[in-house]
C-alpha cells in the first residue's frame, strides 16, 4: 500500500505534469537527498529522468545515491551516456561503482567514457572486484598523511582541504610510510585532544585492523561486527592503502545477504524479487524452486500409495496424515531457520554438528511429547479408541525429534558440500519428514489394525 501523498509530494507532480521541470527541481533543491529521493519515487518514471537532469549534477549525484539500486540503475540507463557521467562522476566511488556494476557492460563502459580519464581509471578498477568484496565495496576517498607530520601540521591540512574531504568518512585518518604502505590510524580524537607538536606516530594505532582487496562478504562483516569500526581500511597484497569500507556499507551489505537468504529460504530462486520486475523472470524463478518441490511431494506420498489397503481399512489414519507431516515440518523449519542464522553469524560450522544434534534431539523429545499428547488425546476423544491416540501420537512424537534433528543438521552438511543451505534445506527437509511421518503412521497402523 503506496504512502498518501504528502502537499511537497502533490506540488511537485503537478509541476511535472504541468512541463515545469526547472520549477520542479527548485522546489527540490532545498530538500535533504533522502526526501528529494522518496520524493522521486512517486513519480512516473519518464519524469524522473527529466527531474534529475534538471537538478544540478552534484545533487542529482546525491539523490541518485539514496534511490533503490534498481531504480537508479533503471534511470540513468535511460539517459544519454554524456548526461549521466556527468551526475556519476559525482557520486562518492563506492556508490559510482554500485550503480555502474548494476548496468549492462556496454552502457556502463558508454558512461565511462565521458567521465573524467582519472575517476574512469578508479571506476574500471574497482569493477574488477567482486561487488560483495571489500574491494568492490571500498571507496577511494580516504584522508592518508604521512607518519613524520605532526598534530598541528595535520589539522591545519584538515583545514586548508576542508572542501574537499567534506564528503569523505573522517573519523579516522590513514598513516602512510614511505611506501605508501598501511602504518597505523589516527582517530580525529586523538588527534584534538592532543598538543599541536605531538608526532603523529605517538599517537597512532600501530596494530590497526584491515582487510584485504580480496576479502570476501562473510569475513567482512565478521570483522565490523568483532572491531566495531565506523571504517577499516583495504589494502593490495602489497600493504599499500587503496581504500576504506565503511560501517554503514558493511552493515547494509549484511542486511542484503538476510534479505536474500529469507528470500532463498522461501524458494526464490536467485536471492531477489521485486514486483515491477519482468513478469517472465518473477515467475522463472519462483517456479524452478517449485518445479523440483512438486516432485519431492510426489515421492512423498508414494509412501501413501504403498499403504493404500491399510487406509481403506482405517479411513480415520488419514484425517492425522497432514497434521503429522504438517506439525513435524513447522518443528523442522525452526531448526532449520536457527541452523542457517548461526551460520550467517559465524556460531556454528558444520564441524559443530554432534553439538547441533545433541542440542535438537533434547528441544525435539519435549516439543514432540507435548505435540503428541495434544493430538493424540484429541483422536482418543474423536473417536473413542485409545490405540488411535497412541499411534497418532506416537508418530508425532518420533516425527518431531527427526524433524529437527534434521532441520538442525542439514544446512551444516549444505555448507559443508559448499551448497546454499537457504535455498536447499526446505525442499530436502519437507520430502524427508513427508516421507517418515506417512511411514510411521501407515506402518504402525499396519501393525495394529486388528485394534483400529
Amino acid at each position: 500500500m503506496e504512502d498518501e501523498p504528502t502537499e511537497t509530494g502533490e506540488r511537485l507532480a503537478a509541476l511535472m505534469a504541468d512541463e515545469q521541470v526547472d520549477e520542479a527541481a527548485t522546489l527540490l533543491r532545498s530538500l535533504h537527498p533522502g526526501e528529494t529521493a522518496h520524493l522521486v519515487l512517486e513519480l512516473p518514471e519518464e519524469d524522473r529522468e527529466k527531474l534529475l537532469l534538471a537538478l544540478p549534477p552534484e545533487v542529482g549525484a546525491d539523490v541518485l545515491e539514496e534511490l533503490p539500486d534498481d531504480v537508479a540503475a533503471a534511470t540513468v540507463r535511460d539517459m544519454s551516456p554524456d548526461d549521466a557521467a556527468r551526475m556519476v562522476q559525482e557520486m562518492r566511488t563506492d556508490e559510482e561503482v554500485d550503480l555502474l556494476g548494476d548496468l549492462p557492460p556496454a552502457a556502463a563502459e558508454a558512461i565511462l567514457a565521458h567521465v573524467d580519464d582519472a575517476d574512469a581509471v578508479i571506476a574500471r578498477d574497482l569493477l574488477r572486484h567482486a561487488e560483495d568484496s571489500a574491494g568492490g565495496l571500498m571507496q577511494t576517498e580516504f584522508i592518508a598523511i604521512p607518519k613524520g607530520m605532526v598534530a598541528g601540521e595535520v589539522v591545519r591540512q584538515l583545514r586548508d582541504k576542508a572542501a574537499e574531504y567534506a564528503d569523505y568518512p573522517a573519523s579516522y585518518l590513514y598513516v602512510l610510510d614511505e611506501a605508501g604502505c598501511l602504518d597505523g590510524v589516527v582517530s580525529l580524537r586523538a588527534l584534538l585532544l592532543c598538543d599541536e607538536a605531538t608526532p603523529i606516530w605517538e599517537i597512532k594505532h600501530p596494530s590497526a585492523v584491515s582487510l584485504r582487496v580480496d576479502t570476501a562478504r562473510e569475513e567482512l562483516v565478521r570483522v565490523f561486527r568483532t572491531y566495531h569500526y565506523l571504517a577499516i581500511p583495504v589494502v593490495d597484497g602489497d600493504g599499500k592503502l587503496v581504500g576504506v569500507v565503511t560501517q554503514d556499507d558493511a552493515m547494509r551489505l549484511a542486511g542484503e545477504e538476510a534479505e536474500g537468504e529469507m528470500l532463498k529460504f522461501a524458494g526464490i530462486v536467485g536471492g531477489e524479487e521485486l514486483r515491477d520486475m519482468p513478469f517472465h523472470l518473477r515467475s522463472r524463478r519462483r517456479l524452478s524452486w517449485l518445479s523440483i518441490n512438486i516432485l519431492l511431494n510426489v515421492l512423498a506420498a508414494s509412501v501413501i500409495a504403498a499403504y493404500q489397503e491399510t487406509l481403506e481399512a482405517a479411513i480415520a489414519i488419514a484425517v492425522f496424515l497432514p497434521i503429522i507431516s504438517d506439525m513435524s515440518g513447522c518443528s523442522g523449519n525452526q531448526a532449520v531457520a536457527v541452523s542457517i542464522r548461526e551460520l550467517s553469524l559465524d556460531r556454528i560450522e558444520p564441524r559443530h554438528a554432534l553439538w547441533v544434534l545433541g542440542k535438537e534431539v533434547t528441544i525435539g523429545l519435549l516439543n514432540g511429547l507435548v505435540l503428541g499428547l495434544i493430538i493424540g488425546l484429541v483422536a482418543w476423544a474423536w473417536k473413542g479408541n485409545a490405540v488411535l491416540g497412541l499411534l497418532v501420537g506416537g508418530a508425532l512424537w518420533i516425527n518431531t525429534i527427526f524433524a529437527v534433528m534434521l532441520g538442525g543438521l542439514v544446512p551444516l552438511l549444505l555448507r559443508r558440500l559448499n551448497q546454499d543451505p537457504a535455498l536447499a534445506s526446505g525442499p530436502i527437509l519437507t520430502t524427508l519428514t513427508d516421507a517418515a511421518g506417512f511411514f510411521l503412521m501407515l506402518a504402525l497402523a499396519t501393525r495394529f489394525l486388528h485394534l483400529l
